[in-house]
């Protein structure tokens, strides 16, 4: 019996030497860290959900179109996130966090050297700097800038632990998990430029017609956020919601090079108010570097409605009273990558 028990003991010592050496190469900042920075580049490309509909026409087929809303396919705009948060000591704290992606860029352009390209509509037959053209464009530039600050509300399940119910617990190399809900403000900003230019044939440069819209959006939002973290990596994800009241605003102007001084509209604008939404969703895989830094990588989707397009405003009626309205049903859809970098301490 002596000796049965002293082999048990030695089978236990044994088999308790890879949980011993798996927790002494743990990194020290294992245990749950109560700040965190986030900084994240962003490639993002948007789709394009203006209204289907033609921009550019012949005079020959205006039932056809040369250039469509739909073949303005945006370029990947790059931007950066940046989070900074503190989870306090009694497990509610705080976030801030801002979004910027810029150089979004849409252009299709069409030519017919027997000039007979117009803008879509009436426009094109009532105002002659945008009929007989031999070469149209159609452009679009968005930018997107967002804000926010939440609540946080943090749960740490504690890390490894050979006695939890949770297998991947009982695993050595388990450093631990979260779960954050999120509850707080949140401020968009999306604004464009689209424009329109016809060149006749000899002209010194193209008759144009602009577009400028800016929307806010001004949120209250409620979201979670989750990680996992087995020694050098973590993965994390996030999904974000919020209901915005929206301020949308376009202006816009036309110029002529056949009467530079004599518009077919002069310069006009117009304000709106409505709802809107903000969703944000991420998933991010990071690779440790040591106890406080780490490489992310991840994929995102962000999504806006209730905004002001700038291809949407265009008023092809022949009225010189025409552009004074404004629709505000757009929506923004916005997906691609990040990499970056974290720091946890």
């Amino acid at each position: 019996m002596k000796g049965s028990r002293g082999s048990s003991w030695l089978v236990r010592a044994v088999a308790g030497i890879p949980v011993i050496f798996a927790l002494s190469c743990l990194p020290a900042g294992a245990a749950d860290p109560q700040r965190y920075l986030i900084f994240d580049p962003l490639f993002l490309q948007r789709n394009q959900a203006a209204v289907e509909r033609p921009l550019v026409v012949s005079s020959t087929a205006p039932q056809r179109s040369a250039i469509s809303a739909g073949d303005l396919e945006s370029s990947i705009g790059t931007g950066v996130r940046l989070v900074y948060g503190d989870y306090g000591t009694d497990g509610v704290g705080w976030e801030a966090a801002y979004v910027g992606v810029w150089g979004m860029y849409a252009s299709d352009t069409a030519t017919d050297p027997a000039g007979t390209l117009q803008a879509a509509g009436g426009l094109g037959f009532a105002n002659s700097g945008f009929e007989d053209a031999s070469a149209a464009q159609a452009s679009c530039r968005s930018t997107l800038d967002s804000a926010e600050i939440n609540l946080v509300f943090h749960e740490y399940d504690g890390g490894f632990d050979p006695a939890a119910g949770r297998p991947e617990r009982r695993y050595p190399g388990y450093d631990g998990g979260h779960l954050d809900w999120l509850a707080g403000f949140r401020w968009a900003g999306f604004g464009e430029q689209a424009i329109l230019g016809f060149t006749p044939a000899g002209a010194p440069g193209p008759s144009t017609y602009q577009v400028d819209t800016f929307s806010n959006l001004f949120a209250v939002q409620a979201g979670v956020r989750g990680r996992i973290a087995f020694e050098r990596w973590a993965f994390e994800g996030w999904m974000k919601a919020a209901m915005a009241g929206t301020a949308d605003f376009q202006s816009q102007s036309m110029f002529d090079q056949l009467a530079p001084n004599d518009p077919y509209r002069s310069p006009r604008a117009r304000r709106l108010g409505g709802m809107g939404m903000i969703a944000d969703m991420n998933i991010s895989a990071i690779y440790r570097l040591n106890e406080i830094w780490g490489l992310r990588v991840g994929y995102n989707l962000l999504w806006l409605t209730g905004v002001a397009l700038a291809p949407d405003q265009f008023d092809f009626q022949a009225s010189e009273a025409g552009g004074r309205g404004l629709n505000t049903t757009g929506s923004v859809f916005l997906a691609g990558a990040n990499l970056g970098l974290e720091a946890r301490w």
